[in-house]
């Protein structure tokens, strides 16, 4: 009798955790460059809330910011490998994507979003799928990217031979070229320690990457030129999603555009506390006529965008991206 209620109590045993086991919670690791408190990492943070929420337990969420997992160039590689589920960062991973940021093609992220609905913008997502094994999953807003100077910059004049530190992309810097600066091609963690020395005169990034990086301290102006509009994408593994439901994937979706109102909501908000600590700072905002800015990078945007579109892709391109929106 002893024998047979042991062997009743240890099938028991089996059975309860192959329970567990089979239902435990999936764990979906988000890997973002924000730090805690960023806008963008509170917007992570509501994606896990609402995933949590609608997956009535199958699926957890863990953020990790400041880049912990590895770069975005080794986070492609975890997300085809499935290690890593979700990523966001500014690089969507094909030109055809990124070209989009060519400077003022686009007016903001809802026209990123319009080009890739496109069928041409689809097969751009396909070829994402096909040579990186992830697939976009949407947009995250980020601010535009400003240029900082030693200098106050009041007009495209005073761009003439600075030095501006320049991201080792083609698109850059033919379009500070274009500006009239000299570009300088810099690795992001050289930046400041490259302003303070004076080996570059100023660089270009949104605000909220200008204070996180404390670059402020070593400039004295910041123009307010908006010369790219560029959101953060959120990239998933396509391994991962072809294991979702279809209702997985749309709460997926849905956490993405709730992520994205935190965003808009707090973003703002952030950037205002920014601009006054910097003001307060010794920093000097200056907001120069764009239309030179734009009538000179014009060049830019016919040469990269006819070249890697083709010039009736282009085209619709421009088209699309001077939409209004909002």
């Amino acid at each position: 009798m002893r024998k047979t209620l042991t062997a009743a109590i240890f099938a028991a045993g089996l059975s309860a955790l192959g329970f567990v086991q089979a239902h435990a919670a999936t764990e979906i690791r988000y890997a973002i460059w924000a730090n805690q408190g960023e806008a963008q990492y509170e917007g992570a943070l509501e994606f896990k809330r609402v995933v949590e929420e609608g997956a009535d337990g199958r699926y957890t969420v863990s953020v990790y910011g400041g880049d912990q997992l590895g770069t975005p160039r080794e986070l492609f590689t975890q997300l085809a490998l499935g290690v890593t589920q979700i990523s966001a960062s500014g690089d969507p991973g094909i030109k055809e994507i990124e070209y989009l940021a060519i400077p003022y093609l686009m007016k903001g992220i809802k026209n990123y979003g319009a080009v890739l609905d496109t069928d041409f913008g689809q097969e751009w997502n396909q070829k994402l799928i096909d040579e990186r094994e992830i697939r976009l999953l949407g947009f995250m807003p980020r601010n535009p990217r400003q240029i900082s100077a030693d200098i106050e910059i009041n007009s495209i004049d005073d761009l003439k031979g600075l030095k501006l530190r320049s991201p080792e992309r083609d698109y850059y810097v033919k379009s500070l070229s274009a500006l009239g600066a000299n570009p300088t091609p810099m690795a992001f963690a050289e930046v400041y320690t490259g302003l303070q020395a004076g080996v570059v005169d100023g660089q270009e990034n949104p605000i909220e990457t200008i204070y996180a990086g404390k670059f402020y301290e070593v400039q004295k102006s910041i123009a307010m030129v908006n010369y790219i509009k560029k959101p953060a994408y959120v990239m998933i593994s396509d391994a991962f999603w072809q294991e979702l439901s279809p209702e997985d994937q749309a709460l997926l979706k849905k956490a993405n555009d709730a992520s994205n109102a935190v965003i808009a909501e707090k973003l703002p908000v952030q950037t205002e506390k920014m601009i006054a600590e910097m003001k307060a700072a010794g920093i000097v905002f200056t907001h120069p006529d764009t239309k030179p800015f734009i009538e000179a990078t014009q060049s830019v945007r016919d040469e990269l965008g006819t070249g890697m579109w083709g010039e009736e892709v282009y085209k619709k391109v421009s088209e699309i991206g001077q939409k209004d929106f909002d």
